[in-house]
């Protein structure tokens, strides 16, 4: 008999806690509802985008499915279905987020949230023009995670900021002191397009005493078949517009190297992956051209970095 009701307990308490219960009340901050609250259910959108290499693509259908996240409405009242073991996050902009288990929102008589407004912080800026230290280096990527943006009481600042931290396989210009290298670098929306890659050319100075990326610079690398680091296709395939002489040459790459091109359409893998650097091999694009490192240096050298006067041996 014992043996029994702790059956029906343990079943009872399985079920109560996957059970989907209805959360409604009122969501808003200090803007009197010009600003709508956004809610997100266990955090879920952060963690897909600070996940290893994220679909975008996903994503786009993540942030559409109102059992995720959805806005208040104008007058702050809101109403989703989770389960009990779920959390709840409130967050506006330019205020303090709150999460609150929805056990202990069932708890409330009244669900009234009321975000209060971030403090804002003095702009300091930077004076270095050019950076006092400046290297390139082959990077694994190891860690790349958006940071909270500052809120600024006197200036808007436009691009968001990531943290990459990356191990150095390979040291060209420079000699940084370790062999793995935490900096900063900015873009819009924390989308750092360099990150999509897990091996990299990198281009960072250090500016009063910090370390960034060079916004936009970098190649994607990849091993040959007799051990050295290329990347395939056009070499001013990100600086077309600083175009100068040098050629793609033609390169034998490692046999794993080579890109899944089966969810792709055709105009797509034309403009990813162009003739002549790169064959066609069933639902394999095989890189067949491209530059070494001394020449990728060459094409920023020339181009991006002379524009910036940044000036290195």
């Amino acid at each position: 008999m014992q043996n029994i009701i702790l059956v029906l307990l343990t079943f009872f308490t399985v079920q109560t806690f996957s059970q989907k219960a209805t959360i409604s009340g009122t969501a808003l901050d200090t803007t009197n509802g010009r600003n709508r609250v956004y809610i997100v259910v266990n955090d879920t959108l952060r963690k897909f985008r600070e996940g290893k290499s994220p679909d975008w693509n996903v994503y786009r259908n993540l942030i559409k499915d109102t059992s995720l996240s959805l806005f208040t409405k104008a007058d702050g009242k809101f109403q989703l279905k989770v389960y009990k073991k779920d959390s709840i996050f409130f967050q506006s902009f330019r205020h303090i987020p709150q999460i609150y288990s929805v056990s202990d929102l069932l708890k409330m008589k009244t669900i009234n949230i009321r975000l209060e407004p971030q403090i804002c912080i003095p702009y300091v800026a930077c004076k270095d023009t050019l950076p006092s230290k400046f290297y390139i280096f082959v990077g694994q990527k190891l860690k790349v995670t958006p940071e909270p943006d500052p809120y600024y009481c006197d200036v808007e600042i436009m691009d968001s900021k990531v943290k990459a931290e990356y191990k150095i396989l390979q040291q060209v210009v420079g000699s940084f002191p370790k062999d793995t290298i935490v900096f900063a670098s900015f873009n819009h929306n924390h989308r750092i397009t360099f990150s999509n890659y897990e091996n990299v050319l990198l281009f960072v100075g250090e500016y009063c005493g910090e370390l960034y990326h060079e916004k936009y610079q970098y190649f994607d690398l990849y091993k040959t078949a007799d051990g050295k680091w290329a990347s395939p296709g056009d070499p001013y395939k990100y600086d077309d517009y600083n175009r100068k002489s040098l050629k793609a040459q033609n390169i034998q790459f490692a046999d794993t190297v080579w890109f899944d091109i089966s969810k792709l359409g055709e105009a797509a893998i034309k403009q990813q992956f162009p003739f002549p650097f790169y064959k066609i091999e069933g639902q394999k694009a095989i890189p067949i051209m491209g530059c070494y490192i001394d020449e990728l240096i060459a094409v920023k050298k020339e181009g991006v970095l002379k524009a910036r006067k940044i000036k290195f041996d």
